[in-house]
């Protein structure tokens, strides 16, 4: 069954979120019991992890892709691994292509195939053995925060402006993966969707490094055959609306909006019946970039989709990364 982001988990105080409350606390044991036990494996290659404290939608992949480009240019030979998530994948490594059936392998890891080497795992310690086998010089890590059997040597914190920590509970009466304290205590460096004027207190007093992200939607030429027009919008996301907020960006007017559960698996029924409603209502579609590569091919050329790219001091982040990780040269 596939389940939508709760809503309750950034909202003020709710009864849902009260009755929730004794589970986290068995969460927040599991959580500590496999922390004490986990053994972490060191590697000979510097890791990097690019992780959050809340569940669903913290903006990891999109600066995973970043970074991975900037130490691309930098001559890194630099590989990316991402834990499968809602995927039909039964091996326990993968390498995942551009032409990778996003119904086996997820939307992002194609995205991530798109920029460098990427590996799809069911265990991280296994898959960074691979990688480093296959000639990897630095890898990071798209999402595992809470992996206690890795030894990371860069820990990256992303927090979004629009979620910050939500209501401050652990799952299931929250986001949160673990408690905020612990979480800030082991982050190397901060990198904050958002502004100066929306950061929040906490993320200030702990005196690690912050970086702002700015957020880019490049107007494509696709897109602008369509400007000022009607449309229909759909995404699978864990928050949809921070997409749909976008468009008008376009200066396109959002006259239906569909949202499905973060990571939905499109059947070409699917996608059939929102390109019937959108010929019905005169309307013309777009979606993410995420949930576009899920699409049927055959069905593409009557959807538009907005790329997503951002952008930090990229200087700033490089100085501080290498002025901690020996393992580079």
């Amino acid at each position: 069954m596939k389940i939508n982001t709760p809503k309750f988990w950034f909202e003020n105080t709710s009864i849902i979120q009260i009755i929730l409350s004794p589970l986290s606390l068995i969460w927040l044991l599991a959580s500590w019991l496999i922390k004490k036990i986990k053994r972490k494996e060191r590697f000979s290659v510097p890791i990097i992890c690019v992780g959050n404290l809340i569940a669903g939608g913290g903006g990891k992949t999109p600066l995973t892709l970043k970074l991975a480009s900037l130490f691309l240019k930098k001559g890194y030979k630099t590989h990316i691994i991402k834990k499968q998530y809602k995927s039909k994948n039964k091996d326990q490594v993968v390498l995942v292509s551009k032409d990778s059936d996003p119904s086996i392998v997820g939307d992002e890891a194609i995205l991530a195939a798109y920029t460098t080497t990427t590996w799809l795992v069911k265990n991280r310690i296994k898959g960074i053995r691979q990688a480093i086998k296959l000639g990897a010089e630095l890898i990071i890590l798209d999402d595992g925060y809470q992996d206690f059997s890795v030894s990371k040597d860069y820990n990256i914190l992303v927090v979004k402006d629009k979620q910050h920590f939500g209501n401050k509970s652990i799952i299931p009466a929250g986001p949160l993966r673990e408690n905020i304290k612990s979480g800030l205590q082991r982050t190397d460096h901060i990198f904050y969707y958002g502004t100066k004027d929306t950061i929040i207190p906490v993320l200030l007093k702990i005196n690690k490094p912050i970086t702002y992200v700015d957020i880019k939607y490049p107007k494509t030429q696709s897109l602008k055959k369509i400007k000022n027009k009607n449309v229909l919008a759909f995404a699978g996301i864990a928050h949809p609306e921070n997409f749909f907020d976008s468009i008008t960006y376009y200066g396109f007017c959002l006259r239906k909006k569909i949202s499905y559960p973060d990571h939905y698996d499109y059947s070409e029924r699917d996608i059939e019946k929102i390109i019937d409603l959108s010929l019905d209502l005169n309307l013309s579609v777009i979606t993410t970039e995420k949930d576009f590569i899920k699409i049927p091919k055959k069905l593409r050329p009557n959807i538009f989709y907005i790329p997503f790219h951002i952008q930090f001091n990229s200087a700033k982040f490089y100085k501080s990364f290498i002025s901690k990780v020996s393992k580079i040269d």
